[in-house]
């Protein structure tokens, strides 16, 4: 599922309450529960989807989560996290409670299992350790007890620096020492520590260099049982953008931040890497420790601070492969559990992780003689409720095991996809020698595999922006947890932190990073979104916060952003639509008529346009296209698809789509529309299929001056549309003309609709008695001056005045197009006169200016 709306300069007000830079699940949390507070929040992230690990991928018709396997606590509808979960997605976000095995720890052949609940937990792992009830009773009590200690660890962070020793004395020394050294207090019985210590591939360290709070935090975690998203991870980012969305706020995707903006002390926006300059009074990074201050912040302000000297302390966490299966069979039929496997060749973890570790060099022919220190191998098809409602018949796998760096930065500097062959036959042997060991741990899957792809270290890298691909951010060590420096606030004023670098890695750490943040940005703005969290409990304080300004911000009147619509804009949503008919307009055009296959109707502004999702001769296609209904009529929305020769997705849809077939889809997007108020004089001009953005506005305001009220909620309430239009329409031929009977119906009904069409090829056969060639539309702009012109231009139209055309130039402030084959926002040219006997070719972009119609 895409998640965010692709980053157009015209669309991106120059001023927000916050920016957010990264979309990981810190940094949206972050953003929700600021837009909860009332803040207008821009989020931007470079990568083409939101969500950073909580994302998902398809490729050859299935879907992998690239970094969600389980959850723990969630399924607790009281438990913080699940109310944090609650509170940024507004309760949409629904879980699937895993089996009572969530986790299987396998170690030279021999299987243990973790089960959910403390006492079966610790009755499980008796019948392989008889005699360690009391080691595993200690054990017990010691991560509940550095848990506990969580709060005095990272609140004595916000205490002046002569008080943080005396605060760290009620807090243990958990994250000063090692899981291996702690453990060894009260755990005499090695193979049941290293039992115990079978998870630490979910934060990237063994025993012996782990932070045991960092073990304590994710054993905890997990002891309760585990759960899976309902719909895949995606659906976390997907519901968490509407809350954003409806402070004012964007979640942006293609959206690369080349600096972070400071003048004197204090961050003031940033600039992308188009050179776009966006300004806010909070700055967030969601970016990571390294990339914020080694890359984001000017040099100057680098060295002056000694932000790279405190770095240089910080080690990154390790990197991984990442092997996606894709298999013939559901879930069900393959006998898929829904425990995790941790597959480990021996018990003592730091001595195999040290061996692997000490490989300087590895390729095509050497892999099949290395022994992997863990395999982690999970089957998230069989997690998800709603999986085979979407993909019948199939079912995934996701393997994940540990690489070091530095056997593939000899193809770093080497572009994704075009590494050459010898990167490609090393990611073939990898991927067989990854295979080999799943067929071992599930032999049934065998004979079942379509597809799968491998992720290296070089993949995280690129996608990710982490310089070493590593997974989990920084290493957490107990001298990574010594760094009273890593928290939310940073020595710039403006500029904060957020994500997993400045708390522990994992979906939960990075939520709750967020909420940290934000609450350090709001200040005593954070009391208003405290009633969610309370539930009724929290009623008492709503009142109060009701009555509270929000501090730090100013009164709307001054605030400074961009004025809004009286309704409210269709909140952007991904959806699959299903085909109800299918019509033929002309030769090479068709119209296909859809319906939310969810029942929902479709909310949207006449022009806009919805970008479809499409899997072409094996590949991975988006395609954006007009709506040319009209919101007025709820019953289904239209998109019109003219045939190019050459075009994938065109012929694709045009041979292909037939009724009853589903489309995945996002939108509904851009701001080409005159709704919910068009000014009194308008021309729409078009030409081919430009047309769809012009026939959708016009079915609009055809439907509303009809009515006596406004037929839906993007008409101002009580307000008649009092519009004049002149459309202008050039086709090929006159059986070109798309939907010409009822546009010319339209006209013959409406005395203030005037209708134009002019034909480049006009032939005798046609009886054609009309207008011939494009100059001829300057004809008919009426008191030019008086116009607000609106012109869907397709890239073959050009304008051509003549002595006997405009009598007045057109000046360009009144002219906004849109080209159905552009993607990016460009500048009008300076509107020729008629004196100016040069061809001007309009290259203009789809949903456009940044102002309505």
């Amino acid at each position: 599922m895409i998640v965010g709306q692709t980053y157009v300069s015209s669309q991106i007000d120059t001023h927000y309450d916050a920016i957010v830079i990264g979309s990981g699940l810190g940094g949206l949390t972050t953003a929700a529960l600021m837009a909860k507070a009332g803040k207008k929040v821009l989020v931007l992230e470079r990568h083409y989807t939101a969500g950073g690990f909580t994302h998902s991928f398809k490729r050859r018709g299935y879907e992998w989560d690239v970094g969600v396997h389980y959850i723990g606590e969630v399924h607790n509808p009281n438990s913080p996290l699940r109310r944090v979960f609650d509170v940024i997605t507004d309760g949409k976000l629904k879980w699937a409670k895993m089996d009572a095995v969530y986790d299987k720890i396998i170690i030279q052949d021999t299987q243990y299992n973790f089960v959910a609940g403390a006492a079966r937990f610790k009755e499980e792992l008796l019948q392989s350790f008889p005699h360690g009830a009391k080691q595993i009773d200690a054990y017990l009590q010691h991560i509940r007890a550095a848990t506990n200690s969580l709060p005095v660890h990272l609140g004595k962070r916000y205490l002046p620096t002569r008080l943080q020793p005396l605060a760290g004395r009620f807090g243990g020394d958990y994250f000063s020492r090692t899981t291996l050294s702690v453990m060894a207090d009260f755990i005499q019985d090695p193979k049941l520590a290293s039992v115990l210590c079978g998870q630490w591939g979910d934060y990237g360290l063994p025993p012996a260099q782990s932070s045991f709070a960092m073990h304590a935090v994710v054993a905890q975690h997990y002891l309760g049982g585990a759960s899976f998203p309902v719909g895949g991870a995606s659906q976390i980012a997907h519901h968490i953008e509407p809350v954003i969305q409806r402070a004012g706020g964007a979640v942006v995707v293609g959206a690369e931040v080349e600096q972070i903006m400071v003048e004197g002390d204090r961050a003031k926006g940033v600039r992308m890497a188009n050179g776009d300059e966006i300004w806010s009074q909070h700055v967030i990074s969601a970016a990571g420790l390294h990339a914020t201050y080694g890359k984001l912040l000017p040099d100057a302000v680098g060295t002056r601070l000694k932000l790279r000297e405190r770095l240089s302390s910080l080690k990154p966490s390790v990197s991984h492969l990442g092997l996606y299966i894709g298999l013939h069979g559901s879930a069900k039929d393959l006998g898929l559990e829904q425990a995790n496997k941790w597959v480990y060749q021996q018990y003592d973890h730091d001595a195999s992780l040290r061996k692997f570790m000490a490989i300087p060099h590895a390729d095509a022919n050497t892999v099949g003689n290395i022994d992997f220190p863990l395999n982690y191998i999970s089957f998230p098809s069989s997690k998800d409720p709603a999986w085979d409602s979407h993909y019948p018949g199939k079912s995934t796998i996701d393997v994940i095991s540990l690489a070091p760096y530095e056997w593939f930065k000899r193809w770093a500097d080497k572009p994704w996809k075009n590494r050459g062959a010898d990167y490609d036959d090393f990611k073939a042997a990898l991927s067989e020698k990854l295979l080999a060991d799943v067929y071992q741990h599930a032999p049934q899957v065998r004979g079942k595999v379509d597809y799968f792809e491998l992720s290296t270290p070089l993949s995280t890298a690129h996608f990710s922006n982490y310089a070493q691909g590593q997974v989990y951010g920084l290493e957490h060590t107990p001298e990574r947890f010594a760094q009273s420096w890593v928290k939310p606030h940073t020595p710039i004023k403006g500029l904060y932190l957020t994500g997993q670098d400045i708390l522990f890695c994992g979906v939960a750490s990075a939520m709750m990073s967020g909420v940290m943040t934000a609450t350090s940005v709001l200040g005593a703005a954070s009391v208003k979104v405290l009633p969610e969290f309370l539930g009724d409990k929290g009623k008492w304080i709503g009142n109060l916060a009701d009555k509270l300004p929000v501090v730090g911000r100013k009164p709307a009147a001054d605030a400074g952003s961009a004025p809004k619509l009286a309704p409210p804009d269709p909140v952007q949503h991904s959806l699959v639509a299903r085909c109800t008919e299918v019509l033929d307009l002309t030769a090479d055009v068709k119209a296909f008529r859809f319906v939310d296959d969810a029942g929902h109707p479709m909310d949207y502004k006449p022009g806009q346009f919805v970008t479809l999702e499409l899997e072409v001769e094996g590949k991975r296609v988006f395609r954006s296209y007009t709506m040319s209904s009209t919101p007025t009529n709820p019953a289904y929305f239209e998109l019109t698809v003219k045939r190019v020769e050459g075009g994938a997705v065109s012929n694709w849809l045009c041979d292909h789509l037939q009724v009853g077939a589903t489309l995945r889809m996002t939108g509904p997007h851009g701001k080409f529309t005159c709704a919910p108020k068009p000014r009194k004089k308008l021309l729409f001009l078009s030409a081919g299929s430009g047309v769809t953005p012009m026939l959708s506005m016009a079915r609009w305001i055809r439907d509303q001056q009809q009515s006596e009220q406004p037929q839906n909620h993007h008409s101002n309430a009580g307000e008649h549309v009092d519009t004049d239009v002149v459309y202008f329409h050039c086709a090929r031929t006159a059986n070109d003309l798309i939907f010409g009977d009822e546009v010319q119906a339209m006209a013959a009904a409406n005395p203030r609709f005037v209708q134009h069409v002019s034909l480049t090829r006009s032939t005798k056969q046609d009886r054609w008695k009309g207008l011939t060639c494009r100059p001829a539309a300057a004809r008919f702009v009426l008191r030019p001056r008086e116009l607000r012109w609106r012109a869907a231009v397709s890239k073959a139209f050009w304008i051509l005045p003549s002595r006997r055309g405009c009598a007045s130039p057109v000046p360009a402030a009144r002219v906004t197009a849109v080209n159905a084959r552009c993607a990016k926002y460009r500048a009008m040219p300076p509107w020729p006169t008629p004196m100016d006997w040069t061809p001007t070719r309009w290259k203009t972009a789809m949903c456009s200016p940044a102002s309505a119609l």
